[in-house]
């Protein structure tokens, strides 16, 4: 058995898309590949889901269900550093970045959101070579330049179509900003991390954060308290809010932020290929050359072996 899974580990784990990419290993591949797929989903069913909920409200509801599921871990062991670093993180990860995604969704397409939220590895990469000294060589930085023209791409001709277009751009954008800051400052000021305890902490404080914002600005009433409107929310509050996370922040303290920021990139390629198939949103020539970018940035970010003192 452990031969076989040695033979697994080295073949199986490693198909021809993926054998460029440095996973540390099989079980962190299986996560990385659950995280794209989730996230990927996620976009969609949002946006369908803010068809029946404002976009504050829907925020703040998708993150207390995951901060009421994790409480019991949330409240055990509480120190000095784990409430001050995750009370930032509950505005970096949660306030700001699902706060703004969301008004952002409401008034564009999922897909060019998503992208747009998914210049986080860019963000991440660079605060890393600043805070955590991670290593940046040409090739990653040349990976980087392709994640930004591949939002370019994307983004072309949606900034100027009309007032509310752009911000709703910049707030996508502000968003991945958001969760890339927040992205190295768990992985900067987290010594001891707790995934499930760390990330219950912030959606039960960003939650009440970003439902009492909703409740001022927006209104109860306007809710659809629909069976495919309650399903929807708790797959994306359960699945693609509260797991994904402790998944998430398990692999940025396992690895490089940097490298493990970078696999996000392929987020916004499935999401866009789901918003097309499933809500019927334009297939754009931008929207296929930045998806081309990115995947692109991703295999030089991520995946091609850098030389340290020789071969």
């Amino acid at each position: 058995m452990a031969n076989t899974q040695h033979r697994d580990g080295n073949v199986l784990s490693r198909p021809a898309f993926l054998g460029g990419l440095r996973s540390p290993n099989a079980r962190s591949t299986l996560r990385y590949g659950f995280l794209i797929v989730v996230w990927g989903v996620v976009w969609p069913l949002s946006k369908i889901a803010l068809a029946s909920c404002p976009p504050v409200l829907f925020a703040g509801l998708r993150v207390m269900i995951g901060g009421i599921v994790l409480l019991p871990w949330a409240i055990r062991g509480l120190d000095r550093e784990s409430v001050g670093v995750n009370l930032i993180l509950a505005l970096l990860n949660v306030f700001f970045f699902y706060g703004l995604q969301n008004i952002a969704l409401q008034y564009e397409p999922a897909g060019l959101i998503s992208i747009l939220v998914y210049i986080q590895p860019v963000v991440t990469a660079v605060l890393a070579r600043l805070w955590l000294k991670e290593w940046l060589t040409p090739v990653k930085l040349v990976g980087i330049i392709l994640g930004f023209l591949g939002v370019a791409f994307i983004s072309a001709g949606q900034l100027d179509v009309r007032e509310v277009g752009g911000l709703a751009v910049a707030a996508g954008l502000a968003a991945g900003f958001s969760w890339g800051l927040g992205t190295v400052v768990y992985k900067k000021f987290r010594r001891h991390p707790r995934p499930v305890h760390d990330v219950g902490i912030q959606f039960a404080v960003g939650g009440v954060l970003l439902l009492g914002l909703g409740s001022v600005t927006e209104h109860w009433g306007t809710v659809h308290w629909s069976g495919v409107f309650v399903a929807d929310l708790l797959c994306v509050g359960l699945l693609g809010t509260a797991l994904a996370w402790i998944i998430w922040s398990g692999l940025v303290q396992a690895g490089e932020a940097s490298r493990v920021a970078a696999w996000s990139f392929l987020v916004p390629v499935l999401a866009t290929v789901l918003s097309v198939w499933w809500m019927g949103e334009p297939l754009t020539t931008g929207l296929v050359a930045g998806g081309v970018s990115v995947m692109v940035g991703l295999y030089l970010i991520n995946g091609v072996k850098r030389v340290a003192g020789g071969r």
